[in-house]
This record gives structure tokens, sequence and C-alpha cells, in this order.
């Protein structure tokens, strides 16, 4: 196999998940060259990562859009004569591309997406052993992301606290006030440092924390995602809801605190042994809604469920951690 072409996804958390594919394929082809195909919101994530050879943008809200933007696609694709195309969105259009078509797995679905994803290789006899999502950052984007926290007094022996209190959905929100009564009690019995996360269309939610804080922590509004991915990659400890920045904090190995209420953690949750899952326990008998077939149909604005998590649990966690 000499080109590889990964569908990969849209959303960061999905393209993160995704990576768990790279390690497998280099080992079981080691002279490949490896192209993955993602939509433009994980493109400047994946564009910069050494593991991947070539990253091309599928954009299916733009210029791949319809019936006319996919025959385009697919024109473009069959130029650079692939030999190999691992499916891993299920898409009708990766078996287009004139290539060897890997597939997804039929089977239970309720299982966690980087199992699914590693089924289509195991399946072909590839050996997935320690597989798992991965980013791996270059010496200028350390280099940078330690100058970040040098510019602010941040010392390495202080315990650095990552909170991202958003999510693109408002059933996956714990309250913005719980995350603020974390970090006070982390700063004032920790001397901990926070480092306050929020994407593009979060800077209210960003602020409404940060002004409930007793100590200002250092606002990261960055929409660079490698720099973002290199601030996450210094914390001790990530705290923060079911997103993409979550997955990114694990592909980095640190240690993740996710809040989970209204979708699968099973389906969806951090990936490794070093990650926690907080729920409440408070069972609707409709949670988790999402995936399903209405997600959010309750019309409540939020979940009972994430809601029910309490502050002392997540300390609790956070200092099993750190």
């Amino acid at each position: 196999m000499k080109r590889i072409l990964v569908f990969s996804f849209s959303f960061i958390g999905d393209a993160v998940l995704s990576t768990a594919v790279i390690q497998p394929l280099r080992t079981h082809f080691p002279e490949a060259h490896i192209t993955f195909l993602v939509g433009p919101r994980a493109f400047d994530l994946l564009a910069a990562e050494p593991n991947i050879d070539t990253t091309i943008v599928y954009d299916n809200r733009g210029e791949h859009a319809g019936w006319s933007g996919r025959l385009r696609l697919i024109k473009a694709l069959r130029r650079d004569k692939f030999d190999l195309v691992v499916n891993l969105r299920d898409s009708l259009t990766a078996r287009c591309i004139g290539a060897e078509h890997w597939g997804m797995v039929r089977g239970e679905s309720n299982r966690h997406a980087v199992t699914r994803y590693l089924e289509v290789l195991q399946k072909r006899g590839v050996d997935t052993t320690g597989a798992h999502p991965h980013l791996q950052l270059t010496e200028d984007e350390q280099t940078a992301s330690h100058g970040f926290l040098a510019e602010r007094g941040i010392t390495s022996e202080q315990l650095l606290i990552g909170i991202h209190p958003g999510g693109n959905w408002v059933y996956k929100l714990w309250d913005a006030a719980n995350y603020a009564r974390v970090a006070n009690a982390l700063v004032k019995k920790r001397d901990a440092a926070i480092l306050l996360f929020a994407g593009p269309d979060e800077r209210e939610l960003q602020a409404q924390v940060a002004q409930m804080m007793d100590v200002p922590p250092m606002l990261v509004q960055t929409e660079h995602l490698r720099h973002l991915t290199a601030l996450i990659s210094l914390c001790d400890v990530y705290i923060g809801n079911d997103t993409g920045p979550m997955h990114i904090a694990a592909a980095v190995d640190t240690p993740v605190v996710a809040l989970f209420g209204s979708t699968s953690h099973i389906r969806s949750g951090p990936y490794g042994e070093r990650h926690t899952v907080l729920q409440s326990g408070i069972d609707l008998g409709c949670n988790p809604c999402h995936p399903g077939r209405n997600p959010g149909e309750c019309g409540a604005g939020s979940c009972e469920v994430i809601a029910g998590i309490t502050v002392e649990q997540v300390l609790a966690i956070v200092s099993g951690q750190a």
C-alpha cells in the first residue's frame, strides 16, 4: 500500500479520536503515504500533525455540498490514485474513489468510537495493540506554550488546572457557577493556576466563570487549535464537558475529569485509563438522549443528570489525579 486515505470527520472530537488508526497503519504499512480527509474545523489541528503526511478538507457545507460538490470531491480524490481508503465515517463517497475499501464493521453500536474505528483495521489483520488517539506536538509548539505560561508568571512547580466550561450543546453543560467554585477551591487549597479555555462562540460563558472567581484565571481565547493543544498538554488535570478539547486533552495524555449527563460516555468518553468520567447517578429514564432520535426532546434547556454532579465530587477526583 503506497497511498492510504483515511476518511475522518468534521467535528474536532471525532477527528481526534480517528487518529487512533495512525500508529497501526504506520506499523503495518511502513512505507505508506497517509492522507486524512477532515472537515474545515478540524483541518488546522491535523494539518500540522507530524504523523500525518497530507490533510485534505472535506467541506460538506461549502464547495463539497450537494451531489455536485460530492462529485467534485470524488474526481479530485480519484486523481490522487489512492491504493486504500479507510472509511471511518461510513461514507458512500469513500466507495467511489477507485481504491481498495475498508469500511466500518457492522455490530453493536453502543461501544466507544475508537473501538469501532480500530475494528476496521483488525478485520483486515492489522495489529492494533496499544493503539489510541494521539496528537504529537512539535518542538516549536511546545516552546511557544511554555513561553505563554512564563510570560504570565506561572512556574513549572505550580499546579496547573485546565477548565473548559463550554460545549456545542446546552444539554451537555455543567453550570458555570459550579466551574467557578471548583476553580476557587483549587486556587485556595492547592495554590493552583487556572487556564480557562473557551471556543470562539463561548467568550461570554468564559467571562461569566472568570467573574465568579476570586482570583482571575488565565483566559485562553486562541482560535489556533495547535496552540490550544499545546497549552492543554501542560495542564496537570483538565476538567470539562463532553467536547472536542476533552478529546484533545486525552490525546496529549493530560488526565481528564469529564462531566457527562445527556450524552453517552460509553460511546464518546475520554479514551484511556488515566481519565475519569463523572455522572450524578440520576436516572430520568431518557438519559443519555444523545445519540438518539430526538436529543433534547424534553425541551428543558438543561439536563438534570449533569446538573446533579456536585463540586465536591469533582474536587475529590482532581485530588486523586494531581
